[in-house]
């Protein structure tokens, strides 16, 4: 059986219609597949860079968490929980449902159809070096539409997903995500014009501002290496944002939920020291680096970006973060501080993590079997010893 690829569906990115500086770069996409919960996994989750990952923003510790409960944190929650953004994982059974047909274009779609596809999306993000949220987002206009359309039935059953179909939703969803929420890193930075640079550039936020990208129906249409035409994508847009009644902004859990909880971690983690040694980045920093990827590696399973929330999935990825980071360093993050975090996390969000307890426990375990060697990927920043004269070489 032959399964969606991005080489072979839809197209690699040197199929792109646009002149760049420098070779395209495609870093190892973010993968995770086949969970298995007895402590194993397959996939390309394990294999992932950490140089793939995007810069994190600054995080900001509070000294004291005098606030009873947080109105941004509540009304995520809120966001989240509306009936106009929930998902459901039914129409990935659509390869049960039809019979295997010699065209793999019209067998039914499955999970790896759409792991595979996520890691495309993930490719094209760091291409064009816009913000990796973007796919979360594109895939959340995917499985809503088909969450819909699937029990949509003329007789009230349900209307089984073909590969081409969702091929061509999927691009439609990320053109959509694009022009609403794709913001890249380099200024003037614009398909089909020699101003492309390469995205080799380093990720400075004082020296290169996050800039809407120009993403037209034609190099969308190249991406595909063609297999839709211009007019098929405008058309698919025009069905989905009617079909989504205009709800595109979603809660993802690598979006704006993650950075909503970390500001609670203790002041003592904004320090650069460990053990008396100084560090290359904050302690708190370090956690946002392993959270965020555990998030982004979510958006490609199922079993997490279909069936739990979004603040659930992130607050899981910074649970698990915590744990790699307290078995490497007991000083710096006390068993006490823990408990003092998670307090105010069922504080500020109005008991709302303590409800979904079990869910959290859920979520994390399937974090800890998709990617068991999180402490691997992540080693701790470097330190050197305290000196009261610092010396720079030049």
């Amino acid at each position: 059986m032959m399964y969606l690829s991005d080489a072979e569906e839809y197209g690699s990115l040197n199929s792109l219609h646009c002149s760049s500086t420098g070779p395209p770069v495609t870093p190892d996409s973010v993968v995770g597949a086949n969970i298995l919960l007895d402590g194993s996994s397959s996939g390309g989750g394990a294999n992932a860079h950490k140089a793939n990952m995007p810069s994190s923003p600054a995080t900001t510790s509070l000294e004291h968490h005098d606030l009873l409960i947080s109105p941004q944190l509540l009304n995520i929650l809120k966001t989240e929980s509306a009936e106009q953004y929930q998902v459901t994982p039914n129409y990935l059974h659509s390869s049960v449902m039809i019979p295997s047909p010699q065209d793999s274009k019209d067998q039914g779609v499955s999970e790896r159809c759409r792991r595979r596809t996520c890691e495309w999306m993930y490719d094209i993000c760091d291409y064009f070096q816009l913000n990796r949220q973007v796919v979360g987002i594109s895939l959340f206009y995917v499985d809503r539409y088909f969450t819909i359309s699937f029990e949509g039935g003329a007789s009230g059953g349900q209307v089984p997903v073909t590969r081409r179909q969702f091929q061509l939703v999927a691009l439609t969803g990320l053109y959509i995500a694009v022009k609403l929420h794709g913001e890249s890193r380099e200024e003037n930075r614009t398909c089909g014009q020699e101003s492309l640079g390469s995205p080799k550039q380093p990720n400075n936020d004082s020296q290169q501002p996050w800039n809407r990208l120009k993403f037209s129906l034609a190099i969308c249409a190249s991406i595909s290496r063609n297999q839709f035409t211009t007019r098929e994508i405008e058309e698919c847009e025009r069905k989905m944002l009617s079909t989504l009644d205009w709800h595109v902004n979603p809660i993802v859990s690598s979006g704006i939920v993650i950075d909503s909880l970390l500001i609670y971690l203790p002041s003592t983690m904004s320090a650069r020291t460990i053990d008396g040694r100084h560090t290359d980045e904050s302690l708190a920093l370090f956690v946002y680096d392993c959270a965020k990827y555990l998030t982004e590696l979510s958006v490609s399973v199922p079993a997490l970006s279909l069936v739990y929330k979004p603040s659930v999935v992130a607050y899981s990825s910074i649970l698990y973060a915590l744990d790699t980071f307290t078995a490497k360093c007991c000083s710096c993050f006390t068993a006490q501080s823990r408990q003092e975090y998670e307090k105010i996390i069922l504080q500020v969000s109005s008991h709302h993590f303590d409800r979904e307890k079990v869910n959290v426990q859920g979520a994390k375990k399937i974090l800890q079997a998709i990617c068991p060697n999180l402490s691997e990927l992540f080693p701790l920043p470097s330190t050197t010893p305290k000196s009261p004269i610092t010396v720079k070489l030049s």
